[in-house]
């Protein structure tokens, strides 16, 4: 692993009085949906503003978006970021290698190791001299996780392969958000050189008010993320068939694997009168701690996470949650914040939902104290801008070693 102290910080320092450094992220979509690469991004853009210059390329469009796309023909600000949006081709970007040419960068930041829109393209022009050989940081996002790697294992394989053979990484640093993922890039990819930890950038907001409940209320539960496979949405809906409470169960998330959200749809139809869930469409961020804030229980049995930013915004507003334990989020039945259970054992998932609905108020209100306290805690013991800005300057540092390109 990486060490991040390193002599560069003398080099960046002077480069700093004069110009920012520019940094390229190619990340998907950043715009208000409450995905956890947006939230990371626009942390790390708004804690390090003035040293570092934050240019995004972005896809045109949402996951499951239909209609007009967004203009990709000039930048725009959005909050602290300067976006472009690209439209996507099957190999990825339209003109990709033009834009990365026609726009300066000195380090380039890449998210999820096996995606196939930007990373891979990204990471192929690279080794091919097609666009400069910059540093780059490359974020797998909890994607060598168990679970995570489990789905599309021998596709997953068969690149993991490739990619060390055509020595597409030899070069990149890899970045973990904890101990705990650089275990898991380590384990699922042995021969990487570079991996540094670096936690991912948060800001505690407000309280909100929880919503009042009623004497006849349903217990309210509700899933926030993207649909897929890797967020287990299919395994939340068999948990609930298993339960005995009388609840409404609400799914806040954009449509990424429309095969996958047909099953997930064909299970809800068959769930017990007495469980409600409904799809909710997309979420705006800023409206994320007002939503969640509505709710008894937050319910992501995820296959793997590396930090979890949707698991984060409901212990924020003080939202007890039910999670799997692959994510760093762990010990919770313990602080008292929820429950992070193994997903070998969907029973222990159904049985825990029914010991909070028969809850008293009281009980319930120490959750939601605990939830928000375990939030508080989190970030005061973060030493997370300084490691990620000591990562950036220790990736610019190697600009010599890598060459231009």
């Amino acid at each position: 692993m990486v060490e991040v102290a390193h002599p560069g910080w003398l080099r960046h320092e002077a480069r700093a009085e004069s110009q920012p450094v520019t940094v390229l992220a190619a990340i998907g979509w950043p715009g208000d949906e409450a995905t956890g690469p947006v939230q990371s991004l626009l942390g790390l853009a708004g804690a390090l503003a003035g040293e570092f210059r934050f240019k995004v390329l972005a896809r045109e469009r949402s996951f499951g978006q239909q209609g007009d796309s967004v203009k990709p023909e000039s930048w725009v600000r959005h909050g602290p970021l300067d976006i472009l949006w690209c439209r996507m081709t099957t190999f990825g970007p339209s003109g990709f290698s033009s834009i990365m040419r026609s726009n300066p960068h000195d380090i380039l930041m890449l998210n999820g190791f096996f995606d196939p829109e930007f990373t891979i393209p990204a990471l192929i022009l690279r080794r091919l001299g097609l666009v400069p050989r910059r540093p780059t940081i490359l974020a797998p996002r909890g994607e060598f996780s168990a679970g995570a790697l489990d789905l599309k294992r021998a596709r997953k394989q068969a690149y993991l392969l490739a990619a060390r053979g055509l020595g597409l990484v030899d070069d990149v640093w890899l970045h973990a958000t904890s101990e705990q993922e650089a275990d898991e890039i380590r384990s699922g990819c042995a021969w990487a050189r570079n991996i540094v930890v670096a936690p991912n950038i948060r800001t505690l907001g407000p309280l909100p008010q929880a919503a009042p409940r009623t004497e006849d209320s349903r217990l309210r539960i509700v899933f926030l993320s993207r649909i897929d496979r890797k967020k287990n949405l299919d395994y939340a809906i068999r948990v609930l068939s298993k339960i005995r409470t009388p609840v409404t169960f609400d799914i806040f998330g954009p449509v990424n694997d429309t095969a996958y959200w047909t099953e997930c749809e064909e299970l809800m139809r068959r769930l017990p009168a007495h469980v409600e869930a409904r799809h909710r469409g997309s979420i705006r961020n800023a409206n994320v701690p007002s939503t969640l804030a509505g709710y008894d229980l937050f319910l992501l049995p995820t296959r793997g996470e590396n930090f979890g930013h949707a698991i984060f915004d409901a212990l924020e507003v003080g939202l007890p949650v039910l999670i799997s334990d692959q994510t760093p989020w762990r010990d919770l039945e313990r602080i008292g914040a929820g429950w992070s259970l193994p997903l070998a054992d969907p029973d222990r998932f159904a049985s825990t939902i029914d010991r909070l609905g028969a809850l008293e108020p009281s009980e319930r209100d120490a959750l939601r104290r605990a939830a928000r306290s375990l939030a508080e805690v989190s970030l005061q013991e973060s030493d997370a801008v300084a490691r990620t800005r000591a990562m950036l300057i220790a990736a610019l540092s190697h600009t010599n070693d890598i060459g231009e390109g």
